[in-house]
């Protein structure tokens, strides 16, 4: 009798039974950004290419960053290349239980022999490619085999990038 009231105090008293924290490593969503690679844009006489992603989760937030290269043609203008970063935040949709890219933002792109005047017209056509690829394909996906991970999916209580993880605290009730 005491032992059922024991467990019974823990399970009722106890917040971590019905919550579940998932860790997502860097090297996880590198695996699947790598895997939507390369990204290109073409607009007018403009064609922009992304490829060779590297992931750094932003400690403190929710947010990654991605550093890309960058290659940028403009017919009978020029053909450059160089590096770019984007960030952005981690977006959970609990419908499909995935975790996705939302609101990047390119924080810097530099690339070789491209005059100013073309410069804005580059980041804002690699603006518009990382946006709408990358809000459109998982970074993270649950496990529909994982029996945690399928009753989890309903409620997402936290997220936090802490020690090269992303962290994601789901509650179950």
């Amino acid at each position: 009798m005491f032992r059922r009231c024991l467990i019974s105090m823990l399970v009722l008293f106890s917040p971590s039974v019905f919550s579940y924290t998932l860790e997502i490593t860097e090297a996880q969503i590198q695996e699947k950004v790598s895997a939507m690679m390369p990204l290109e844009k073409k607009q007018f006489f403009v064609t922009v290419r992304l490829s060779d992603p590297k992931v750094e989760l932003i400690k403190g937030s929710d947010r990654i960053g991605l550093y890309l290269n960058v290659e940028a043609k403009l017919p009978g203008v020029v053909k450059g290349a160089g590096r770019g970063r984007v960030t952005g935040r981690i977006d959970y949709n609990v419908d499909q239980g995935a975790f996705y890219f939302k609101d990047a933002q390119i924080e810097h792109l530099e690339i070789d022999k491209l005059a100013p005047k073309y410069a804005e017209t580059v980041k804002l056509l690699a603006q518009s490619i990382v946006s709408k690829s990358m809000s459109q394909y998982p970074v993270y996906q649950f496990k529909e085999t994982d029996m945690k991970q399928r009753m989890a999916k309903a409620t997402l209580e936290s997220v936090e990038i802490k020690d090269q993880l992303l962290l994601v605290v789901l509650s179950f009730f």
